[in-house]
């Protein structure tokens, strides 16, 4: 005999199915009315101390003035099949303020921007962001696609086929969460990707922390041998700045050296790295942007 399945339905559950069907029903109109805006979140060259690139991030930002953080939103674009049409708001966004930098004579480093893996399956994808690239005059060294290596579980030969048409097509091509999937290892051997981004999910707290290390070392050691960059990503603590830098990790991405940032602030930061010597190789927390 078994035993019946229950399931309670109280406020907070009621008040989240209101928000998404919120949500859901200003989508559009959103876009249209460009309520989205893009933060950056700054990659660190563990042998400089300094910028060296970004990440871009999507975040709502009503009239009001209240913001709405993507893991509120983004899962809903995806249910409804418009999260193509909200990665490239977000590529056009990037580009567009690419080339105002160029434009001013101000220095421009390259920006990464993250693409659903619902665009894989979109036979279009790749030169509609060619078109976007192209329509604003962005050098192609500017620009990286970053997309999941979850999705090589969908369908790895269609990530195959769509990642070498990116390459072909000039993009640079980043593997965000590695580690994360139970496909890393075959990736790596076919996909010619440029960066490889370790998840933070390496850097928790554990049982073993050596044997952690050991691991990040030897993933460290695997894709330098296949001149493939790599980003820690979530990282918290100079202590694993430290450790990352003995391992040979290329870049950090973390609240240890900043936030995501508004486009403002990230200019600021570029500014004053510009004027400022050399930062200590110490990681040092920032301030929210």
């Amino acid at each position: 005999k078994t035993s019946p399945n229950y399931v309670y339905y109280d406020d907070s559950i009621r008040r989240k199915l209101w928000e998404e069907k919120d949500i859901e029903s200003r989508m559009a109109s959103a876009l249209e009315r460009r309520e989205f805006v893009v933060y950056y979140q700054p990659k660190v060259d563990l042998r400089t101390g300094r910028i060296a690139s970004s990440e871009a991030l999507v975040r709502w930002k009503l009239s009001g003035g209240r913001v709405i953080p993507p893991d509120q939103f983004i899962p809903v674009f995806e249910r409804k099949f418009m999260i193509g049409q909200l990665d490239q708001y977000v590529m056009e966004e990037v580009c567009r303020w690419l080339r105002g930098r160029l434009d001013a004579g101000e220095s421009a480093l390259p920006v990464s921007v993250n693409v659903s893996r619902l665009q894989f399956y979109d036979e279009g994808f790749v030169d509609r962001y060619v078109e976007i690239r192209d329509r604003f005059q962005i050098p192609p060294e500017l620009l990286e696609i970053e997309f999941t290596e979850s999705i090589v579980l969908d369908n790895a030969g269609l990530l195959l086929r769509t990642v070498n048409a990116l390459k072909q097509a000039g993009f640079a091509c980043s593997i965000d969460d590695f580690g994360k999937g139970y496909s890393s290892l075959s990736l790596l051997k076919d996909l010619p990707a440029d960066t490889l981004k370790i998840d933070r999910f390496f850097f928790e707290d554990g049982t073993d922390e050596e044997r952690e290390w050991a691991i990040i070392q030897g993933v460290v050691d695997l894709v330098h041998r296949f001149h493939i960059h790599t980003v820690a990503e979530g990282i918290e603590t100079p202590e694993q700045v430290r450790r990352l830098r003995e391992v040979g990790c290329d870049y950090v991405q973390g609240f240890v050296f900043y936030h995501p940032m508004t486009q403002e602030d990230y200019e600021r930061e570029l500014r004053r790295q510009e004027e400022a010597p050399a930062p200590s190789r110490c990681g040092k927390e920032q301030a929210p942007g």
